[in-house]
């Protein structure tokens, strides 16, 4: 059976963390294989469109090899064409510091040749809280 989970978030870049803190926050709908899908709305001043506030999580809970506790890794994706895909890992989500959490983005590794790789941008800072179960918030969330 699925789990629901808020989700929220913050990321350090140029050297801070970006506020407010959490900078970002959403739900997510987790299967029995622990993958996810969901979305979250992004809280931080910045120059952005209104509708692009919203970004799509892809992800999953996963062991970590390092320990027994499990982690998270996933995507934030836009509709928008020029925003480029973000990746968030968590290593260890039961560490309250989280002190080896990154954000990367997809940079263009040689100009114009349209070839791309995901670099570490900074730290990062996940929350989850489980919330009750329900078809109706599970729909609401996916569609």
């Amino acid at each position: 059976m699925s789990r629901i989970f808020s989700i929220s978030g913050n990321f350090i870049q140029n050297g801070a963390w970006s506020t407010p803190d959490p900078s970002f926050s959403g739900k997510i709908v987790v299967d029995d294989n622990d993958k996810f899908y969901g979305y979250c709305d992004e809280l931080y001043e910045k120059t952005m469109l209104e509708l692009n506030r919203t970004r799509y999580l892809i992800g999953v809970f996963a062991q970590n090899d390092s320990c027994t506790n499990k982690g998270i890794s996933f995507y934030k994706l836009s509709n928008e064409g020029w925003q480029s895909p973000l990746m968030y890992v968590i290593p260890d989500l039961s560490d309250p510091e989280q002190k080896d959490a990154t954000w990367g983005a997809f940079t263009e590794i040689f100009p114009w040749t349209g070839i791309y790789e995901m670099c570490v941008m900074g730290c990062a800072k996940i929350n989850l809280a489980e919330e009750p179960f329900s078809v109706d918030e599970e729909k609401r969330i996916w569609f």
